[in-house]
């Protein structure tokens, strides 16, 4: 099949409407048709929100990658865009992997991986090699000297078959990107590169290297400074869990520390897991026009069954709520943009001494923010069950004695499989958390097929999909013993 810009758009204009929406979200993002992963060139670009994405718009399941591409006034709807980039050059003819996008001169720059993959056994014969197309928000070009960043500018040791997703800056006359890369050890690492012009690119240095127990291959870096401090996000392939962190075989890392901009080194003096869910991959940050640093992530993970492709609804993948970032001390803390509360309807507050199960008239359904304090007084654990049926539930509590949430998805509706790597963890997700002043505060999102839980004013963060019956809309409020509960809900709905 040849692929083109042009095909995958009247693809998608002449079969968009066959797809199901039976769980599409309402007020996330997803794709008209197809599949979605790693969120792409989040940028602020002429007065609107850009969010390009890893896009195979023919099925539901991975393939070629393409560019989907969308813009937002506000981050909550979004208007579908023709498809940007397309894989149909020798560079990329395997697929246009992932990159970022920055504003420069008026014009709105790409940098992308392009991926050739001839068949091989081992994929030794693998090539990735960087590239830049140029556009004016509607209309990309990729440019004639592709690819700008070949294999002749890695360093000693690192593999020309992982080397992808340029995170692309500017900073004085100079541009700047951060790439992931897997050394010949089989650790993870990333890399620094500087250009005066997009297309003559030279190595500054190893920003930072892993070891083993970090993972074989560091994807989808972000760095930026932020509150005095500089943060790298990474998406680390085949972590080692670490108590209750990386129970994900793909996970997502934080890290903050400072920037040596002369050695062009990176010394974390902290780093923690980035979303403690079960679904939460490859976020990119983008910085707008009020200054705030808002991450987008893939809600989803590799090596699951996805259930809507199962059934042949015709699309997979949606994006996480946008996330304002904050550094406080050695945390990296992730607010729901405040967008969201212009989208809230219905609201109702109740508040009561829960001991044993309660539930509040009028909180239900399957698009929700509930805004929840529990208070214990005598109660050991305490918690609520959300998107609750005759025979399903998702159950979200906290235990006094272990001193942790849990997100548990076990019983959730439709069963997701997971690889053999997260084997006796594929139900449950537990975070430590204290508690602020002896209160426990939550702020739950539910969207159809996903559940994000914000704990501690974004401290902690979960993201999971689920996939209930569709009249599996119940709450319910639970405690072991004597807990106030205060609670605000409101319904959500946008645009997608």
């Amino acid at each position: 099949m040849a692929f083109s810009t042009k095909n995958a758009n009247e693809y998608i204009q002449a079969n968009k409407h066959a797809a199901n929406e039976q769980y599409k979200p309402s007020y996330h993002f997803s794709a008209e048709i197809g599949w979605i992963n790693d969120p792409n060139g989040c940028s602020f670009y002429n007065g609107q929100y850009h969010l390009f994405y890893q896009y195979h718009p023919y099925s539901s399941k991975n393939g070629p990658m393409h560019w989907g591409h969308a813009v937002s006034r506000d981050l909550m709807e979004w208007s579908h865009l023709p498809v940007a980039l397309a894989p149909d050059q020798a560079y990329d003819i395997s697929g246009c992997f992932s990159g970022s996008a920055i504003e420069d001169n008026g014009k709105h720059v790409i940098m992308y991986t392009g991926h050739v993959q001839p068949h091989s056994q081992d994929g030794s014969l693998t090539r990735q090699t960087q590239c830049i197309a140029i556009g004016d928000g509607m209309q990309y070009d990729k440019i004639a000297e592709n690819p700008v960043l070949t294999s002749d500018q890695l360093p000693e040791g690192a593999l020309p078959q992982d080397f992808r997703d340029p995170k692309l800056w500017k900073d004085g006359d100079f541009y700047y990107a951060v790439i992931g890369s897997r050394a010949a050890e089989h650790v993870g690492q990333i890399l620094l590169y500087r250009s005066a012009n997009l297309k003559n690119w030279t190595y500054v240095g190893l920003l930072l290297k892993g070891n083993p127990s970090l993972g074989h291959m560091w994807e989808c870096p972000d760095f930026f400074p932020l509150d005095g401090r500089h943060v790298l996000i990474i998406s680390p392939q085949g972590v080692e869990r670490d108590g209750y962190r990386h129970h994900n075989r793909d996970s997502v890392m934080y890290m903050i520390g400072d920037f040596n901009r002369e050695t062009g080194q990176f010394q974390p003096s902290s780093s923690e897991e980035l979303d403690y869910g079960f679904d939460f991959y490859a976020p990119q940050t983008l910085i707008d026009d009020k200054g705030r640093r808002i991450v987008i992530g893939w809600m989803q993970a590799w090596g699951r069954s996805i259930p809507v492709d199962e059934w042949g609804h015709g699309w997979s993948g949606m994006m996480t709520l946008p996330r304002e970032l904050k550094v406080e001390g050695s945390r990296l803390i992730q607010q729901p943009i405040r967008e969201v509360e212009a989208y809230r309807k219905n609201h109702i507050r109740f508040e009561t001494l829960l001991n044993g199960t309660a539930k509040a008239e009028g909180v239900e359904g399957h698009c929700l923010e509930l805004l929840i304090s529990f208070t214990p007084k005598k109660a050991a654990r305490f918690g609520l069950k959300v998107r609750k049926g005759e025979e399903e539930e998702t159950r979200l509590y906290y235990d006094s004695a272990e001193g942790t949430f849990t997100l548990d998805r076990s019983n959730s509706g439709r069963s997701i499989s997971t690889p053999p790597e997260e084997a006796g963890v594929n139900g449950k997700r537990s975070v430590p958390i204290e508690l602020r002043d002896g209160v426990l505060s939550l702020r739950v999102f539910l969207d159809r097929a996903s559940v994000e839980v914000f704990l501690d004013g974004g401290v902690r963060t979960m993201s999971a999909t689920i996939y209930p019956s569709g009249n599996s809309t119940g709450i319910v409020f639970e405690s072991d013993g004597e807990c106030e509960l205060s609670l605000d809900k409101w319904d959500l709905e946008s645009g997608g």
